[in-house]
């Protein structure tokens, strides 16, 4: 059976692919529950266990307060979030992928299934 070889997550300077921003873009608002265009504490801490199986920790917590783009209140942006994908993937393809593939997509960056979509799917499946 050949090896099935997902998309490149980025382009040839290194930036996130549209498609792949997109979908992240999907996921950041997911989390962003309040719509405030930041990630609170806990809208990090539930993107986290639902990605990770955990929340994150100090070390990762530390990171991402000094190298990422947060918000007034110190919260995590959109743009940070993106940020921290952009750092992940350039070192890391096969991480973004196992992310990209818990939230639900596929190896096309396709929408397949999500965690709250999973029980509205099979109701409108079958009517």
């Amino acid at each position: 059976m050949p090896l099935i070889v997902p998309p490149s997550l980025t382009d040839e300077d290194g930036a996130l692919t549209q498609a792949c921003e997109d979908a992240l873009v999907a996921i950041f608002e997911k989390y962003d529950v309040d719509k405030d265009g930041a990630l609170s504490n806990a809208e990090l801490d539930a993107f986290a266990k639902d990605t990770n199986g955990d929340v994150f920790d100090e070390d990762t917590r530390t990171e991402i307060t000094e190298f990422l783009d947060l918000d007034d209140k110190g919260q995590l942006t959109k743009k940070g979030f993106l940020q921290m994908y952009n750092l992940q993937t350039s070192s890391e393809p096969e991480e973004t992928w196992k992310d990209l593939q818990k939230h639900g997509y596929d190896s096309s960056l396709k929408l397949v299934a999500s965690r709250s979509e999973d029980g509205d799917n099979s109701a409108n499946k079958s009517s």
